[in-house]
């Protein structure tokens, strides 16, 4: 599961990266739905540091925590309109929209954390 993470957070950098505009900076607007301090905020918090200093300030990412945008099924809305860039979210509201992400849910797929 956090190989998926690692790979759907690298996805979504590139495409952002992709899209480019002619201005000096382009802020990265994510969200998530998670209280300010939570792991997975942090992690987001972290994600925006690295992407501010790797790119010389080009991309700076804005934090929107707290479902401050909306639950988790309304902001992969949000990003699929272009709304928002990035999202972290769960499993498990994918599975209605994309039904091969229930595969990972699957009991007994995977022997241990390191099998996955």
């Amino acid at each position: 599961m956090l190989h998926f993470s690692r790979l759907a957070g690298a996805t979504l950098l590139a495409a952002a990266l992709m899209a480019g505009t002619a201005s000096a900076q382009t802020v990265l607007r994510s969200s998530d739905t998670h209280p300010d301090g939570y792991p997975t905020v942090e992690a987001v918090k972290y994600f925006g540091e690295l992407v501010k200093e790797r790119t010389a300030g080009r991309y700076t990412v804005e934090l929107y925590h707290s479902a401050q945008l909306g639950e988790e099924k309304d902001t992969i809305e949000q990003v699929r309109s272009g709304v928002i860039d990035l999202n972290r979210v769960s499993m498990a509201p994918f599975n209605g929209l994309i039904p091969e992400t229930t595969v990972p849910s699957l009991p007994y797929i995977f022997r241990s954390e390191d099998h996955m």
